[in-house]
């Protein structure tokens, strides 16, 4: 009902607040005719109807994710250019002067077409505008062995959005993963958006994925298939047994509460991943007791957690993890000028963050979720190259 009531306000502010002003302020000043009037109305409407169909026929989004990406690039364009437009504008129309009024009006046309840019780019470009960002971390305590060692890291790969058209994206992602010639492979979570069919027809370009120590990952909220309707707790059970068997199908080794320690020279780190630990609604499944039993306190580890709030909430006060690397954010798919709203909601929502000699890494993300499209919040594979800080 919570959920509902949200969804109600949303509309509210981005499609029935902006069209019945700019209808009242604007479009009754255009023509007399009244048929033609309400005709503003008919992409309002419309939306409405189909996303409260979508939403009450949730069972079916797994077959629907290309439509539904679709629609709600569609939606975005109508909504957000004339939402914006309506801010700017009504600004205006507090002031008395008829040139301060034509300033604002023309103000939020070039906001609302700012806008159409920055989503069509999004979707078209963005979404597949894969970079690599690579970066030296030093640590005190790094075995000598591994210094040098490099990681390759992404995240949310979402790969069910890739289909309909998209699917040599993930041929383009595993070249761009191998390319960069890491010593090992780690994955953050959000393999998928529902179930484990949406690999079907992947698991060749997935198994391709090279490294010296192989590849490690863990699961991420979508990945335990809470977003599909299910007859009963059985059938979901399953559908979460049969992609981790299906990841561990690809050569992968999914860690689940796990650690594996990789050794070099008589020198060892520890990789160990936690199941998703999140706050409401999301699963919380970790427990970092069982992620790092057997392993000494002095121990070098990486620790592969999706959701980032678990590092402050429990990581940084139970562990002596030195890096942590998550996703889930995906940096809100957006980023301007340095600023994106999803900073509104985690603490840490995407770069490097430092607590004392402890790092968390949150990475943007590769893939989409439900929404094609990314600004400025470029899907990334993360390079990191680990080094042993210089003694002073």
């Amino acid at each position: 009902m919570q959920m509902f009531i949200k969804t109600l306000s949303l509309l509210a502010v981005l499609v029935l607040l902006p069209d019945i002003y700019i209808y009242l302020v604007h479009i009754v000043k255009l023509t007399d005719r009244k048929l033609l009037r309400m005709l503003w109305f008919l992409p309002m409407i419309a939306l409405i109807i189909y996303m409260m169909t979508v939403r009450m026929d949730k069972a079916a989004a797994p077959d629907h994710q290309h439509a539904v990406g679709v629609f709600m690039i569609i939606f975005m364009l109508i909504c957000v250019p004339k939402a914006l437009f309506f801010i700017i504008d009504a600004v205006g129309h507090v002031f008395p002067w008829s040139a301060v009024r034509k300033t604002f009006t023309t103000a939020g046309i070039l906001a609302a077409l700012a806008a159409i840019f920055i989503l069509l780019a999004g979707y078209f470009k963005g979404r597949n505008h894969f970079v690599v960002k690579e970066q030296t971390m030093e640590f005190d305590d790094l075995p000598d062995s591994f210094d040098g060692y490099r990681v390759a890291f992404f995240s949310d790969m979402h790969i069910g959005t890739f289909r309909k058209g998209n699917e040599k994206d993930v041929a383009d992602i595993v070249n761009l993963v191998n390319k960069s010639k890491p010593d090992v492979i780690l994955f953050g979570g959000d393999l998928v958006n529902y179930t484990k069919e949406e690999i079907d027809g992947f698991e060749s370009q997935l198994n391709s994925l090279k490294a010296k120590d192989g590849v490690y990952a863990i699961m991420g909220n979508h990945d335990y298939s809470i977003y599909k309707r299910y007859d009963n707790e059985r059938q979901h059970l399953e559908d979460i047994k049969k992609l981790e068997t299906a990841e561990k199908d690809l050569g992968w080794k999914l860690l689940l509460n796990e650690n594996d320690i990789i050794r070099r020279n008589g020198d060892s780190i520890v990789i160990a991943g936690s199941e998703n630990d999140g706050k409401p609604p999301f699963p919380s499944l970790g427990n970092l007791k069982k992620t790092l039993n057997g392993i000494n306190n002095n121990a070098f580890c990486i620790l592969l957690t999706h959701d980032p709030t678990h590092w402050r909430r429990k990581v940084i006060p139970e562990t002596n993890v030195q890096l942590t690397l998550s996703g889930h954010t995906h940096a809100g798919q957006f980023i301007i000028f340095g600023w994106s709203p999803t900073k509104y909601v985690y603490d840490e929502w995407y770069g490097l963050y430092e607590e004392g000699k402890q790092k968390l890494f949150v990475s943007a993300g590769i893939g989409t979720v439900m929404f094609p499209f990314r600004f400025g919040a470029w899907p990334e594979l993360n390079i990191f190259t680990l080094k042993k800080a210089k003694q002073h």
